[in-house]
Order: C-alpha cells, then sequence, then structure tokens
C-alpha cells in the first residue's frame, strides 16, 4: 500500500508511478484539482481519502502497491514528519517500529469517517467517487472500503454463528468410511480377522446450504491476497483459490447469489448475503474492461473534522432551534450545547457552550478573521437568547443569560477545537499506538488547553498583520467594550483546545455509542474545568453583602443599592440565581494588584470605597466555590463565613482552586 499525505510536496516522477493517468505523461485519472503544482515545480494532493490505481507501475518491490490512502494533514509535524519519521517526496511512508497494520487501520478509519460523512450528506459536492450503485437498503457504494468494513464488523459480531454453522453441517465427518477404507488400505490379518492400521474418515463436504459462508471467507481471502488488507479466517471454511474466485467477480457471482437465495431466512443470514452481494457488484466494477480507478476523495476534510467533532460534542438541535447554529446573518456556528451555568451552576441553570474546528496541520496557530467571527457568533447566541427566553419553552427553558437585578449577562463560554496528535518518537511504545482506541495515559491528555502565550497574530483575509503587534496572547485578544468589566455582554473570552485527533477517528468511525458518549463527557468537563481556571487566574472574586441582610426588607435595600451605584458597578456585579442575598463582584487580578502596589486605579478604588461606606461584608471566593456547584455540598450564605475578609484589597486569603 502506499501512503501518502495532504499538502506534502511530492516530485512529479513519484506520482506518476502511484497515481492514475488517463495516458502516459496525460492528464491525472482523478478528480479536476486534486493534484496541483506548487511554485517550486513539485506537486501536493489537495483533499484526503483512498483510491485504487488498477494501472499502477511501481518499481518490482512495489509493483503490487495498487492501493493509495492519502492522509489528512494534521499528521504532518513541523520539520516534514509524520509520527516522528521523516516524509520524503519521492518514496512511499513506511513505519517499521509501529504495530502491525497500524497504517491500513488508521487510514480504513480515515476513509470510513469520509463515507459516514457522504450518508449524512449527501449533496456536498466536495466529496468525489465514480461509484455510485447502492446495494441492498444501505445508502453507501459499494466501495471496496466499504465492503471491508461491513465483512470486518460481521465477522467480530457472528463469530459464533460460523462455528455452529460448521459442527451443525459436518456432525460425524469423522467417523471411519469403511467403504473407503476396505478399498484403499491393505489390513493385518490376525487369525481369520482382518485388523485395518489406517483408517480413512470421511471428507467435510460443503454443502450447497454452505455456499454463502464459502463465497465469505473466499471473498475476504481475496481482499487479503490481492490488496494486502488483514482479513479474519476460518478454521471451518476453506477459502477458494484467488484465480478461480477471481472469475465470479461482478455477473457470474450475483448469478450464484440468486441461485441460492431462498435457502436462507434468518436475519443474520439476509445481512451475510447483502454483504457478498455488495462484494460482487463492487467486483463487477473493479474488473470491468474500461475501469481505470476506484477511489473516495475529498476536497474538504475540513468538513469531515466538523462532522466529526460536532457528533462528539454537540447537542442534536430540534428543528424550530436550528437558527441557533445557521444564524439569521449567514454565519455557521460549528458546535453548539449546553451545560452547566458558569455562574452558581446547579443542573437546572443552563448556559450555551460555542465552538468552532479548525482543520489546520499540526501546530498552526489560529489566525485571520477566526477570532472575531466566534465573538460575532457567541453575540448573535445572547441576542437570541434575550430576546426568546421569554416567549419560548423547550430548549430555552432554564437558560439564564442576563440578572435583572444587576442587568450583568452571565460568562459565554467559546472555544476553538484543532486536531493534534501525541508527542512521538516513532517508536512502537509511544502515545498514538497504544490500545484501546489510541487513549492516552495521564501523561498523554485526551484534550487539552493550548498556552496562552503571545503567539497570536491577527491578519487581514490577504494575509496581512492586523495592528502593529507582532504577537498577542488570547487573553489579549478578548472582546471588550468596556474595560474590567466581566459580567458585561460584549466581554467575551476565548479558548483554544486540542484533541487527540486519532481517538476522534476511532470514537467517531466506532459502532459503540459508548466510546462517543465517554468522549462527549470528557471533553465538556475538560472545557468547564480549563475555563474556570482561565477565570482564576486573570480575575478575583468576591461575595458582598449588606448588613442585616437575614431581614426582610432586604430585597429593597439591595435593589436601591445597586441603582445608587449602578454606573460603579455595571458589569462587574451578578447575582447568583441560588443565593438571592449576595452580589458577585469580580475585578481583573492585573488592575487590583496595581492598584495595590500604588499605581491606583479608579473604578477599583471606587468600589472600595463603596463597599466601605456601605458597612458591607465581603467574603472572598474562587470560581469553583461559585460556578461549580455541581459534586459539591450546595453553596449559600452561611458556607461562606470561613472566607470573610475586611476589605476588597485582600486578596490572598485563601489557596487557590487547583
Amino acid at each position: 500500500m502506499i501512503f501518502l499525505f495532504e499538502q506534502f510536496a511530492y516530485s512529479e516522477k513519484f506520482l506518476q508511478s502511484v497515481l492514475p493517468q488517463e495516458k502516459k505523461g496525460g492528464n491525472w485519472d482523478l478528480p479536476k484539482g486534486f493534484v496541483t503544482k506548487s511554485k517550486s515545480g513539485d506537486f501536493v494532493l489537495d483533499g484526503v481519502g483512498y483510491l485504487y490505481n488498477k494501472s499502477a507501475k511501481g518499481s518490482a518491490k512495489d509493483s503490487d502497491d495498487k492501493i493509495v490512502f492519502v492522509l489528512p494533514k494534521v499528521f504532518l509535524e513541523e520539520g516534514g514528519k509524520a509520527f516522528g519519521k521523516d516524509v520524503k517526496g519521492d518514496a512511499n511512508f513506511a513505519l517499521e517500529n509501529a504495530p502491525k497494520d497500524f497504517l491500513a487501520n488508521l487510514s480504513m478509519w480515515v476513509c470510513s469517517s469520509i463515507a459516514q460523512y457522504q450518508k449524512l450528506h449527501p449533496n456536498d459536492r466536495a466529496i468525489e467517487s465514480p461509484n455510485v450503485h447502492r446495494f441492498g437498503s444501505d445508502a453507501a457504494a459499494p466501495t471496496l472500503i466499504d465492503v471491508m468494513n461491513s465483512m470486518k464488523l460481521f465477522y467480530a459480531e457472528n463469530k459464533n454463528l460460523f462455528v455452529f454453522t460448521a459442527k451443525n453441517k459436518h456432525s460425524g465427518n469423522n467417523r471411519i468410511d469403511w467403504r473407503r477404507t476396505v478399498a484403499h488400505t491393505q489390513p493385518f490379518m490376525q487369525g481369520d480377522a482382518p485388523i485395518y492400521m489406517e483408517l480413512e474418515n470421511k471428507k467435510k463436504v460443503f454443502d450447497l446450504d454452505d455456499r454463502l459462508l464459502v463465497l465469505y471467507f473466499s471473498a475476504m481471502h481475496y481482499i487479503e491476497e490481492t490488496f494486502g488488507f488483514k482479513m479474519p479466517h476460518s478454521e471451518f471454511y476453506v477459502p477458494m483459490r484467488v484465480n478461480e474466485f477471481r472469475r465470479l467477480l461482478g455477473h457470474r457471482g450475483l448469478v450464484e447469489l440468486r441461485r441460492i437465495k431462498h435457502k436462507y431466512f434468518a436475519d443474520k443470514f439476509l445481512k451475510l448475503y447483502n454483504i457478498v452481494k455488495a462484494f460482487f457488484e463492487w467486483g463487477g466494477n473493479f474488473s470491468a474492461s474500461d475501469y481505470s480507478s476506484e477511489y473516495l476523495l475529498t476536497s474538504k476534510y475540513n468538513n469531515v473534522f466538523e462532522a466529526m467533532i460536532d457528533k462528539l460534542v454537540s447537542d442534536d438541535l430540534p428543528h424550530e432551534m436550528q437558527y441557533l447554529k445557521s444564524q439569521r446573518d449567514n454565519k455557521e456556528v460549528d458546535h453548539l450545547y449546553k451545560d452547566r451555568q458558569l455562574i452558581f451552576a446547579d443542573e437546572e441553570q443552563k448556559i450555551w457552550f460555542i465552538g468552532d474546528s479548525k482543520y489546520y496541520s499540526d501546530g498552526k496557530k489560529i489566525e485571520g478573521s477566526s477570532i472575531y467571527k466566534q465573538f460575532t457568533y457567541a453575540k448573535n447566541i445572547i441576542q437570541y437568547n434575550i430576546d426568546e427566553l421569554l416567549d419560548k419553552g423547550n430548549g430555552f427553558k432554564g437558560l439564564r443569560y442576563r440578572d435583572e437585578l444587576t442587568e450583568g449577562y452571565s460568562v459565554t463560554p467559546n472555544f476553538f477545537i484543532r486536531g493534534y496528535l501525541p508527542n512521538s518518537d516513532g517508536d512502537k511504545d509511544s502515545p498514538q499506538f497504544r490500545e484501546p482506541y489510541f487513549r492516552n495515559d495521564s501523561s498523554e491528555e485526551l484534550i487539552k488547553n493550548e498556552e496562552d502565550s503571545n503567539s497570536y497574530q491577527l491578519i487581514d483575509d490577504e494575509g496581512n498583520p492586523i495592528g502593529s503587534n507582532k504577537g498577542q496572547s488570547l487573553w489579549d485578544l478578548r472582546n471588550r467594550h468596556f474595560e474590567n468589566r466581566l459580567f458585561d455582554r460584549d466581554t467575551l473570552l476565548l479558548q483554544v483546545y486540542n484533541v487527540n485527533f486519532l481517538y476522534v477517528l476511532k470514537a467517531y468511525t466506532s459502532k459503540r455509542s459508548s466510546l462517543r458518549d465517554e468522549f462527549k463527557r470528557d471533553a465538556r468537563e475538560k472545557f468547564r474545568k480549563n475555563f474556570l481556571n482561565l477565570l482564576r487566574d486573570k480575575y478575583y472574586f468576591w461575595a458582598i453583602y449588606l448588613p442585616d441582610w437575614q431581614k426582610p426588607d432586604y430585597a429593597e435595600r439591595l435593589q436601591d443599592f445597586v441603582d445608587r451605584h449602578f454606573r460603579a458597578l455595571m458589569g462587574r456585579v451578578f447575582q447568583p440565581a441560588g443565593t438571592p442575598h449576595c452580589l458577585i463582584l469580580a475585578l481583573e487580578q492585573s488592575a487590583v494588584n496595581a492598584s495595590l502596589e500604588g499605581a491606583l486605579d479608579k473604578d477599583y478604588e471606587k468600589i472600595r470605597q463603596i463597599v466601605k461606606d456601605e458597612k458591607c461584608e465581603i467574603f472572598q471566593v474562587w470560581p469553583h466555590e461559585i460556578w461549580d456547584n455541581g459534586n459539591s455540598q450546595k453553596w449559600d450564605d452561611e458556607s461562606l463565613q470561613q472566607n470573610k475578609v475586611t476589605e476588597l484589597g485582600v486578596v490572598d486569603a485563601l489557596v487557590k482552586f487547583p
């Protein structure tokens, strides 16, 4: 098999030896634009997927390597490496130290992800495949990849069926065949009694009823011998020879299947019948005289990656709420799901988490207009919820974006998510090669937060830098209309997450829904925890009470307090749903620390004076205490007493949340 990489530069001579051409020196027998010439004179592949090149003529060693897989560019590392090994522009890529069939299995998962995406998005013209014939009740085209996956899955799910059928059909076959023993062996005479030292047993002969199973295992044997994929074997059913079986490809095989179809009634055998039928349908195309190549390719694997992440992270929105993702200004949100609200979160207080997929080569930073677009998505979501929250039920129930008392807005989590590979040295014990399903150990996270370093540069659509700074952090690029107002609707924070691409592939293509459920649970927990850590690192939080908060008139006094000091408190305070007696005050650590060191911040100093003049009780809190109460004792007024401080300036009274 040949393994190539998307967007990697290859020599023309090498590609001519592995990719189909209409004629020698002519155009590529592939979708237009799949192979493009770079300025350097080399050629790159603008797509991902699988192809079978019937006319490939490589070296003597590689003469049978007609299966070609083009792997996503996310596998490419800096320095022209993949999985810790150099990728060459004039040679096939191989991993000697990787587990056997690793690259073949990985390639199958990539192609399976394309095929599954094609089923759900049949109108996406970025998916290219010459085979459009359909089989059985399955909506997928019968490509070799489809058939192989179906065959392997059926065997894995029905191993006992083959054992039971074989034993049932051939019970008694090991008994002595006396007629053949007498006819073919010489007895030893003891007196008048013959004694046969060599006995002949009845041979296992396949009935017509067994023909379907023989064809099934013969097809898998043919795939293994012809294309090199490892396929299941049976100890009971002897496959046909490859040359003999090749004559059945296409029409002859379909005719033979029709002859025996009436023999099978059980659901499992009918399913197997359709799988074998699909193989012969594929074989008819494959063996046709005018057939030059088979392929399943996409020039937009970023759409597939987005669909994978969306399946593993997002909620399924009802039809009447689809406009939250397909927004009214023609912007498309990649990922959207409801989870516990960040401000005093319990299971009944929800908020939308908003994500965007980025299909980049390994190590590339988020650039361009993506950051600004993500902020626009979030602003639209907030506005839609404010407009319709009171009028809608169902999906909008339990969402609280705006606090009526303080007119503060709940914090809306925004994130980018991109694929990455764990660090590799090419050894077979590298994290990528670990089972089950390439789930990393504690030293390699499934999802990790990218460091908030000064490395992000805004550029326009033509690649020109925006502003004078060469590099900024995501914190510097946060959206805000006013400074130091966390609870303002225009204050939007953003994080970037790297997700193990191998695990995403396996979870998306797996038949096990539990694997996807596990990913969704872990991912959402990670997003939430990292956002809390961001708030912990950038803000100080206090719970503020007016004197005599137990008295009946407290609600009126609290409203009066907010009204009188509205300009100073706006966007900086928020009332938690679970504790109506207090206000949560959030101030940026940089402003507070600078003021305490002598560079007075007028906004901080004004709030500090207000709290002092009103004789408020002050309790220092951390994000996990007010925003992460799903698994701990409910946070209430009495539980704050241990966190009481004398003034807003005391910011080191507590141990930070780990």
